[in-house]
């Protein structure tokens, strides 16, 4: 159903999460889904979590949403996919130095011009997995010193490191609302 490319690990290297104290208020509040203190092997292993996740949906639940205005499971997965996307660029941007303060998006409107509601969970889930391996491919390819360049993003200095940190705890952020909201675990 789903593909597996592997790309591997940088193991010659270990990027520790940001500090608490360094991190906005908003990342603070995702603390406890880092539980790895490596995070290119966070990546890869949060890259598992996905495949694993979406093979334990059952189909009827990939167009469900647990209240009036809520996403359906399906549009929570192409958000992850978009932020993912997003969030990839804007480390790209500061790792290679660059300065230009980069505005936020609305994650509601990215939601509703995406289209996700005539896909199924199987493309989109996908795209995720090519998503998270160009991801990793990306945060291996950085030297050490990479992770902790910086720039601003929606208004806040954030480094590179930052941003790996978010793009692994938002997910299980959002899986953890899945399996209590939407699966019912």
């Amino acid at each position: 159903m789903f593909i597996q490319l592997s790309l591997g690990q940088n193991f010659n290297m270990q990027i520790l999460p940001p500090l608490p104290e360094n991190l906005s208020t908003y990342y603070r509040n995702y603390l406890r889904y880092m539980k790895e203190v490596d995070m290119l092997q966070a990546l890869q292993n949060a890259s598992d979590e996905i495949e694993f996740f979406l093979r334990s949906v059952p189909p009827e639940k990939e167009n469900f949403a647990y209240g009036p205005g809520k996403w359906m499971l399906k549009e929570v997965i192409g958000h992850l996919c978009d932020t993912e996307r997003i969030l990839t660029y804007r480390a790209l941007r500061f790792a290679r130095n660059d300065k230009t303060p980069l505005a936020g998006f609305e994650e509601n409107d990215y939601v509703a011009y995406s289209n996700l509601k005539s896909r199924t969970l199987q493309s989109i889930g996908i795209e995720y997995l090519i998503i998270r391996e160009s991801s990793i491919a990306f945060f291996n390819s950085l030297d050490e010193s990479d992770f902790d360049r910086a720039g601003e993003a929606n208004n806040n200095k954030v480094t590179v490191r930052d941003l790996l940190y978010f793009i692994i705890t938002h997910q299980r952020h959002h899986f953890a609302i899945i399996k209590e909201r939407y699966l019912g675990h």
